[in-house]
């Protein structure tokens, strides 16, 4: 690679004559290809090809302050002629010495120098600059961006290292942005107050369970890609655009001691290394394997047409069966099969595929398509204009996908046929094109005047209002999820790709007093819990002793939650162990929800497995056997507790989704309260005995008994 020259300007020459210089050495190194100097709208985008960029374009727009079209391709306002030239040239020579993937801050600031000079009355040229002028400016962005330190601190760089290097101004500048630093609003930032963790971009109850339902049943293509997607964000915490650049081979494995787990290869977007991310659990192994899988299959077709054009850029794909048509003039049903479109093109469709007709003619019926049998003879159109078509949809930076892992179209995950997001279009099977994070936030609700997955399904929020997430929402909710857990900083950064754990405290929006489990931590328009049994007394009577709503009571009772084999655990293990474990139905802290098949399961296998065990034990007792007496005082309550657990389960007059309870046991038996039984035991021993009755005999021999069944 050859050294970048930099303009250093010369101080016997005046500052016009060194900025005429300056712009004829940026004219002569001008870095970007295929892009008109003359131009006020410079096409860069593959200057630097970002991540997931697909069909993106970076667009360098030399425009005033003045212009007001937004995003339009068009410059209305340009810069003023004295000014415009310097512009370019600083732009050119910015992105040349720095490979800028992100631009627009130097406009901003190029914007503002500008209107600055014309608000001083001076004329629009770099050489007036003085800094009255430059604190202008600084005024200018701070009215203007709410992020204004970061776009101030670049307006002070073109100063030191463009304007004063070079010499543009009759003095040297000595200029310090007066606007103090503050961190730059991130799109993500989320906490208006610093005491508060707000939730706003955590998606909501409803929409996790709404993509979940719709996930397993709906058989739209739409709906399954978006799915598709969700899936993948859910899976671990991601950027979209390192989603939508998973390579199609993405699956890795890994042998441990309890034997091969699954893993996706994963390039962080931001800085981390390159890194495997591997399932929590096995349940997501054959999600994400499915979703894999069914995005493979599907975008099969088009990949191969993108591989087919990344070694022949100027043919397009004919697929097996129409080779024979290469540069022969061809009927609309061939057009249609060259395309991957299994529907007919209409004649007065045609211009939709830019097919140009010709004068002639043919009556050969095997080019006709099945269902123009009866015609007589059809049109003919240009092979070459069906050719401009397809090829003018792969863009300049084609077949680069990703810039950051160079990944290439036929070799992306998220490579799809044409129009397989569009529900009035047939996908173009063999036109190749990827999909973006624009297209997934309009599906997750991102356009409320559109139809998204949530409308197409039926689906609202619980005051019947639209469902409306983003893609990055997801990564919000598992950095919540990871923190509401207590793992390490660093650990978080890891699974999420950070470079720096700092980063981690704008994905936590845990409250600051407490811990608590995902579901009441999803948003101000999360479902309404309902609770059943011990749990909703006790809910009410803390409400009315500490003048608490019954939401808050209920968040403090229900503590660190977790799942267990049976249920739902409300016990904070941070404090105290388990005093039961494994006897979840003798604690008044365990929890049921009803509706719930696999705690229902659990229930139904727990009953039959303790009915027949006392049924054992009681025959044991009938026939006098030692010790069977004990066993079924221990675990005949446990039967009776199970039954009615697995009564309420069925009750059809409790709604699903409600947290059911047991009171705590008469007689509560726990291991601690096992051990002190036992220090009592063996303090006793120690003191002279006095002759006792029998009965007090038999309740030693039954305190032995408990200690060599191991009850502790």
């Amino acid at each position: 690679m050859s050294e970048i020259v930099h303009f250093i300007g010369r101080d016997a020459l005046s500052a016009q004559e060194n900025l005429e210089l300056f712009i004829f050495h940026a004219k002569t190194n001008f870095p970007f290809v295929n892009v008109d100097w003359e131009s006020n709208s410079w096409d860069i985008s593959t200057f630097v090809i970002g991540r997931a960029q697909g069909k993106k374009k970076k667009i360098a727009r030399f425009k005033s302050m003045r212009d007001e079209s937004k995003g339009k391709s068009t410059v209305q306002i340009p810069f003023e002629i004295d000014f415009l030239t310097f512009a370019k040239a600083t732009f050119s020579e910015v992105m040349r010495r720095l490979r800028l993937s992100e631009f627009s801050r130097h406009l901003y600031a190029l914007q503002a120098i500008e209107q600055a000079l014309i608000d001083s009355k001076s004329r629009p040229c770099i050489t007036q600059l003085t800094p009255f002028v430059l604190d202008k400016a600084a005024d200018l962005l701070k009215a203007r961006y709410a992020d204004s330190w970061s776009v101030a601190r670049v307006l002070e760089r073109i100063v030191t290292e463009v304007v004063n290097p070079a010499r543009l101004t009759p003095i040297v500048l000595e200029w310090r942005s007066p606007i103090r630093y503050k961190a730059p609003v991130r799109n993500d930032r989320v906490a208006t107050k610093e005491s508060e963790k707000a939730v706003e971009r955590l998606p909501s109850l409803e929409s996790i369970f709404a993509l979940a339902e719709i996930h397993h049943t709906s058989t739209n293509v739409s709906d399954r890609l978006t799915t598709a997607f969700v899936s993948l964000a859910m899976y671990a915490p991601s950027r979209s655009s390192e989603i939508l650049s998973l390579p199609v081979d993405c699956i890795r494995t890994a042998d441990t001691k309890e034997g091969p787990i699954m893993g996706i290869a994963w390039a962080p977007a931001k800085g981390a290394e390159a890194m495997t991310k591997f399932s929590a659990s096995d349940e997501f192994e054959t999600v994400v394997k499915e979703t894999v899988k069914y995005l493979t299959n599907l975008g099969a077709p088009a990949r191969k047409a993108a591989a087919w054009y990344a070694n022949n850029p100027d043919k397009i794909y004919l697929p097996p069966g129409a080779e024979h048509l290469r540069d022969q003039p061809i009927t609309l049903y061939e057009a249609a099969t060259i395309l991957g479109k299994t529907a007919p093109i209409s004649g007065c469709h045609a211009t939709r595929y830019g097919l140009v007709k010709r004068e002639d003619r043919t009556t050969n019926k095997e080019r006709m398509g099945p269902k123009s049998q009866k015609a007589h003879w059809v049109a003919l159109y240009e092979f070459e204009s069906l050719k401009s078509f397809i090829l003018a949809k792969l863009p300049d930076a084609f077949p680069i996908l990703d810039g950051h892992t160079g990944l290439k179209w036929h070799e992306a995950l998220f490579v799809l046929p044409e129009n397989i997001l569009r529900p009035n279009a047939e996908p173009l099977l063999h036109v190749p094109a990827p999909l973006s994070t624009y297209q997934f936030n309009n599906q997750l609700g991102a356009n409320p005047a559109g139809v998204t997955i949530f409308s197409r399904n039926a689906k609202v929020n619980p005051d019947g209002s639209p469902i409306a997430i983003n893609t990055h929402d997801f990564r919000h909710l598992l950095n919540t999820l990871a923190q509401s857990k207590n793992l390490s900083e660093s650990l978080i950064a890891f699974w999420s790709g950070r470079k720096s754990v700092k980063q981690n405290e704008w994905y936590d929006h845990l409250p600051q007093e407490a811990f608590i489990e995902a579901y009441l931590k999803l948003g101000a328009k999360q479902r309404p819990l309902h609770v059943h049994g011990h749990l909703e007394a006790k809910v009410n009577s803390m409400a009315i002793a500490h003048g608490l709503t019954r939401e808050q009571a209920l968040q403090l009772e229900l503590g660190a939650t977790h799942r267990t084999r049976y249920g739902i655990c409300r016990h904070d293990h941070a404090l105290t162990p388990c005093p039961k474990d494994k006897d979840c139905v003798s604690c008044g802290e365990h929890t049921f929800v009803k509706g719930d098949k696999r705690h229902h399961d659990e229930a139904e296998f727990q009953f039959k497995l303790h009915e027949k065990a006392v049924a054992d034990a009681e025959a044991a007792d009938e026939r006098g056997e030692p010790g069977a007496s004990r066993w079924l005082k221990l675990h005949q309550p446990k039967l009776e507790r199970w039954r009615l657990v697995l009564t309420k389960l069925n009750d059809p007059t409790i709604a699903d989704g409600t947290l059911i309870t047991l009171p705590p046991p008469e007689n509560p038996q726990s291991k601690a309260g096992l051990a002190q039984a036992v220090r009592i035991v063996n303090l006793d021993a120690k003191v002279p005995k006095k002759p006792k009755a029998k009965v007090d005999d038999d309740l030693d021999a039954d305190e032995k008994l408990l200690l060599d069944m191991g009850f502790f």
